[in-house]
């Protein structure tokens, strides 16, 4: 029957959930923190968090020892009232959250004026702790290495490496400049310089994966078009896993424009799949979540007004 094919396809994703390492949870909260929780005010009861997760096969201790890291490395930070802890992203983690908000939920192909962005992090006063930093966070903002301390990037904005830079207590020893190919007949062509600073096999194959994975669960949910009977739970589960996979696969993605990816680049359909999948689940998951939610108001209530209208440009 249509809807047991569709359970057994949420059933499927949640047993490969099961087969990853504890390590592997706090990436999860963080997912349902930047999908849910952030999209009900920024703020959710533990014993609300540990509800929402267990239908995902993960306990109530491993849940608080998740949420327990995230709050030591200053991902998340802790409001006592009462006997209840309830927790939100901290200021510095929810900017970044909200940089992968824009391109999940309201994402708009970059256009591309024929320059560079690159980033010349110094060496002279710079701790190899700190460049090392640099290094990891460059990754995050989508830059490429082009060589030792020199990154490179044909679109990203520069605001954020500044406000990287400063955080750091480094911007007085970087140098940023935007640069063009001075002759395109000579030397390495755009496209072969792209594949020398990412790995766009790589990111190729994560998402052939992801739309082997959710391609079936697509046909299922039209298959089920027009039912009474989604599950909430179901859907809930399938949103939280289908958000954390693809936002796991835009970690290692730099957000290039379409001229200087492969033919037939298949970032676009798994972007695409998301959306299609994400709208079909999203009322009765939303149900679920107003069941089991609570902040320090009470129950949840209406989305956040700058959370509605998820993935609305995505036909």
């Amino acid at each position: 029957m249509p809807n047991h094919s569709f359970k057994s396809r949420c059933n499927a994703i949640v047993n490969e959930l099961r087969n990853e390492p504890p390590s592997k949870t706090p990436s999860l909260i963080a997912t349902v923190f930047g999908d849910i929780v952030e999209a009900y005010g920024g703020e959710i009861w533990l014993g609300s968090l540990t509800r929402l997760l267990e239908p995902l096969g993960l306990s109530e201790r491993l849940v608080r020892t998740a949420v327990y890291r995230l709050s030591q490395e200053g991902s998340l930070e802790a409001v006592k009232a009462g006997r209840r802890s309830y927790y939100r992203l901290t200021t510095s983690t929810r900017q970044r959250v909200d940089r992968f908000d824009r391109r999940i939920y309201y994402f708009n192909e970059p256009e591309w004026d024929g320059e560079w962005r690159l980033v010349f992090a110094g060496t002279r006063g710079v701790s190899t702790a700190q460049r090392a930093e640099v290094r990891k966070r460059m990754e995050w903002l989508g830059f490429g290495i082009i060589a030792p301390n020199v990154y490179g990037h044909p679109t990203a904005p520069l605001e954020p490496v500044w406000q990287l830079m400063q955080a750091l207590d480094i911007a007085d020893k970087v140098s940023i400049m935007r640069a063009s190919n001075h002759d395109q007949t000579q030397g390495l062509g755009t496209r072969e310089m792209v594949r020398q600073c990412f790995d766009i096999d790589r990111l190729e194959r994560a998402y052939n994966a992801f739309l082997r994975r959710y391609r079936p669960l697509a046909r299922a949910l039209q298959q089920n078009i027009g039912a009474n009977d989604m599950n909430p739970e179901h859907c809930l589960v399938l949103r939280i896993m289908l958000i954390h996979q693809y936002r796991r696969i835009l970690l290692h993605d730099p957000e290039l424009p379409t001229p200087l990816l492969p033919p037939d680049w298949n970032g676009l359909e798994a972007h695409r799949l998301c959306a299609a999948i994400y709208k079909a689940v999203e009322p009765s998951s939303d149900e679920q979540i107003l069941s089991l939610g609570e902040n320090r108001k009470g129950a949840f209530r209406s989305l956040v007004a700058r959370h509605r209208g998820r993935f609305a440009g995505t036909d």
